[in-house]
């Protein structure tokens, strides 16, 4: 399913202020809280309990540094856009990839696991070919306070979307994205 989002550019940075407790979706986002994998104990005993008061920032970094100490020197790319994308999380963090489609969805998951709506961005980036196989995925995060969605990107060092990143479309889950994939409409 595709959806259009109310974006506020000056929301970006303030995003990551928010506490977790903040950050609980309403009923009206219930939609995008409903994750189409669970995580894998593996991470999600590393991240459960973190305090709810705790900044989206800092939840980002804790999430990241733990999945990075169970992928250990591992850091697979994906063997393709088809891998990045639909591949089961238990396999991408077994697989310790780290490309932006395996990262969007294995931080969604922790992420609505906490109760934070969050939508999958699909895109490219400024200079790619749009007919080409390369795109970018990265995350919206809504916020409940301003009623808006902020965009995250969990492959930079400080989670902001990428200046060059083009949105093209969103979706609840990569398994949604799948049948435009299939017919070359990605």
């Amino acid at each position: 399913m595709v959806h259009e989002s109310k974006l506020v550019e000056s929301n970006q940075e303030s995003i990551f202020d928010l506490r977790l407790s903040e950050l609980v979706a309403g009923d009206r986002e219930q939609e995008w809280l409903d994750s189409a994998e669970d995580v894998p104990d593996i991470l999600w005993v590393k991240v459960k309990d973190l305090p709810l008061d705790m900044s989206l920032r800092t939840v980002l970094e804790k999430v990241k540094k733990e999945l990075f100490l169970i992928y250990g020197g591992k850091k697979d790319q994906g063997k393709s856009f088809s891998d990045s994308r639909f591949t089961p999380i238990n396999e991408m963090i077994e697989r310790g990839m780290v490309s932006c489609g395996a990262m969007s969805n294995i931080f969604s998951a922790v992420l609505r696991k906490y109760g934070i709506a969050i939508k999958l961005v699909h895109g490219i980036l400024s200079g790619q070919d749009p007919n080409g196989t390369h795109r970018h995925g990265w995350l919206e995060v809504y916020d409940p306070i301003s009623s808006s969605w902020s965009e995250i990107d969990p492959t930079t060092r400080d989670f902001r979307k990428r200046n060059d990143a083009i949105r093209r479309k969103v979706y609840h889950s990569w398994s949604a994205l799948k049948p435009d994939f299939e017919r070359g409409e990605y």
